[in-house]
């Protein structure tokens, strides 16, 4: 295992790495019968202000010229001309965002759509990328990831729906405090990694399998600089895989550690009976769950631009519904 003693700067994008294993071990537990001693530790939503539409913002960005200036008026959002239905389907929301001790809620960092269809045993991991020009109900247009500091888990899964026909059955949010933590407790993971991964890495990381512990995975999931947000999202799929491949060995006692130090961090909108009725429908298929991932927008499916004084990437909706539906989601 590689070692470290420095303490890396936590990145904001790894929060919802940490949510679909606590999801999973939460479901896990539930089949242990002992449910509502370890769900009653997860933090419930406090934070139900709204930001009103005339104080809506837009995080601007450095102009560098490269890309074109759109009007907003000029967008035209095509969603309407495709519909698919994801009724059975149960689509768990991960979203990690950019809080400080003391701050109040802030933006989606990262949104990770977890959808599970019981009757297939497959799960799909879709990143919606946060700086996806998106229509928000009751604001302007403006990026997916300021829907949920203007109103919440509410108004971003309403923004889901609205741009991509997608049904949120509930969300997770999560700090990564004990991220470096669990990683450890699991034993580490086993990443693929690229040269140019490696060297970021460091600490005698070389290209190829290299078996990670909490700190040097930490830094592996924080990389965005030598690629793009969606190489960086893609990461963090990975790491959620490797994760949840050791933990479909952990012993009971380990389950129950992990358990009983990180859900006091988490935060939900479900309701522990929400919960204990997608335990039903999980547990069971958690050792053989078949797993696949994917991004939003998909290739060649959007525009670069600058709107607003944002840089951010147009999609197509209906080109994207159409990819969501037919190959994204386990239908």
């Amino acid at each position: 295992m590689i070692d470290t003693k420095t303490e890396k700067k936590k990145n904001k994008g790894l929060k919802a790495l940490v949510i679909l294993l606590i999801l999973l071990l939460a479901l896990i537990i539930a089949a242990l019968g002992v449910t509502n001693h370890y769900l009653g530790k997860i933090n419930r939503v406090t934070d139900n202000s709204i930001i009103s539409a005339e104080d809506e913002f837009f995080d601007t960005d450095p102009d560098d010229g490269s890309l074109e200036k759109l009007d907003p008026n000029s967008v035209i959002w095509n969603g309407d001309g495709y519909s698919g239905s994801d009724s059975h389907l149960i689509n768990i929301l991960l979203v990690g965002q950019d809080r400080r001790p003391g701050e109040g809620r802030q933006r989606s960092d990262t949104m990770i759509l977890c959808s599970f269809n019981p009757e297939t045993n497959e799960l799909a991991m879709i990143s919606f990328l946060r700086d996806l020009y998106v229509q928000i109900p009751g604001y302007s247009d403006n990026r997916m990831n300021a829907a949920y500091v203007f109103g919440g888990f509410p108004l971003l899964k309403a923004t889901l729906f609205q741009n991509f026909g997608v049904t949120v059955d509930g969300c997770f949010e999560v700090d990564f405090s004990g991220f470096k933590k669990i990683i450890d407790i699991v034993g580490g993971v086993d990443i693929h990694l690229t040269a140019a991964e490696a060297k970021i890495v460091g600490d005698g990381a070389k290209e190829g399998m290299c078996h990670l512990d909490g700190d040097h995975a930490l830094i592996y999931a924080r990389i965005r600089k030598i690629d793009s947000d969606f190489q960086r999202t893609s990461r963090q799929r990975k790491v959620l895989n490797a994760i949840f491949n050791n933990v479909r060995n952990c012993s009971v006692p380990e389950l129950l550690d992990l358990v009983d130090e990180i859900l006091p961090i988490l935060t939900t909108d479900m309701t522990n009976t929400d919960i204990m009725s997608l335990a039903i429908k999980y547990a069971p298929a958690v050792a053989g769950l078949k797993i696949d991932t994917h991004s939003v927008p998909s290739d060649g499916n959007y525009k670069s631009a600058m709107i607003r004084g944002m840089a951010v990437k147009v999609p197509d909706l209906y080109l994207n519904k159409k990819k969501i539906f037919e190959e994204y989601l386990p239908m």
